[in-house]
């Protein structure tokens, strides 16, 4: 790969964490429910999704097949942002976003569950660190968005589903491609926030006052992200996007603090630290 390109992804995986980063904020300023946030995450993106998905059905590709992995890991996702969505709006953006973080760690654990084996002594270790520093964080709080209860319940589950989510992506077959896997893992995310949605009783309130934050997180946050997303994973190692993906963390804290005064004590930066280094390290020390 020339250097121009390399430049390119490098660019394009920096502006997708980063953008990343900026999700808590509108989701906080959003003025509708963290339900509505997630179901437009999902529906916007399709929606613009779906030109290109027309585009590659003409040319022969198989994008409407049924894929149950690709369905199972867009329930993961699913879970994944709506419950990191509700977190959002009653912890700090610190925790919830720790907590998402820890998902490639549990991730590793179900792998070795699955093939029936013992963890690995370095996954478990790296659990047990990434615990240790989650309890720190969770040491720690103010009294409006306090780091127990019901919002470290939301960010726990938020975590799981990212688990599952890189569980399946990791046993997809190779005849499922990069847009019939998109699709369904779009659509799946998208039916799954329609569930609490449905279950609500007023599930549109306010709508019209959030049009355009719900439009951001959708096309910029969900679209225009994914798009980066794979732009930067195909041309750069695992290694180097793992890096440059742990900025998104790096730029929820900023904005926590910044706009909504969610300071850090000292053991709560040591907890940071510690989850940030479990989480990339099995992208950084190799297998033996």
């Amino acid at each position: 790969m020339n250097q121009g390109n390399t430049s390119r992804a490098f660019t394009a995986a920096i502006v997708a964490a980063a953008t990343m980063g900026t999700l808590g904020f509108f989701v906080r300023e959003a003025p509708c429910s963290a339900t509505l946030c997630g179901f437009a995450r999902f529906a916007v993106g399709l929606m613009l999704l779906l030109p290109l998905l027309l585009w590659r059905s003409a040319r022969g590709e198989r994008v409407w097949a049924f894929s149950w992995q690709a369905a199972l890991s867009g329930i993961g996702i699913g879970v994944c942002i709506l419950f990191y969505f509700l977190a959002m709006r009653c912890t700090t953006i610190a925790l919830a976003v720790l907590l998402v973080y820890t998902g490639p760690v549990l991730a590793s654990i179900g792998e070795a569950l699955l093939n029936r084996r013992m963890p690995p002594l370095r996954d478990g270790l790296l659990l047990l660190v990434s615990a240790a520093g989650l309890s720190l964080v969770c040491a720690g709080g103010d009294a409006e968005h306090s780091a127990n209860g019901l919002g470290a319940c939301y960010s726990l589950i938020s975590s799981l589903g990212y688990a599952v989510y890189l569980l399946c992506n990791s046993h997809m077959p190779e005849e499922v491609g990069l847009m019939r896997r998109t699709f369904w893992q779009f659509s799946a995310g998208c039916l799954f926030a329609a569930v609490p949605m449905a279950l609500s009783s007023a599930p549109w309130a306010g709508l019209g006052e959030a049009c355009g934050w719900l439009l951001v997180i959708g096309a910029c946050h969900g679209f225009v992200v994914m798009l980066l997303i794979v732009y930067a994973a195909r041309r750069l190692s695992s290694i180097q996007y793992g890096t440059i993906a742990y900025l998104e963390p790096a730029v929820a804290v900023a904005i926590g603090f910044l706009l909504y005064g969610e300071n850090l004590l000292p053991l709560q930066w040591v907890g940071f630290a510690l989850v940030i280094a479990a989480s990339l390290a099995p992208s950084l020390l190799p297998r033996r």
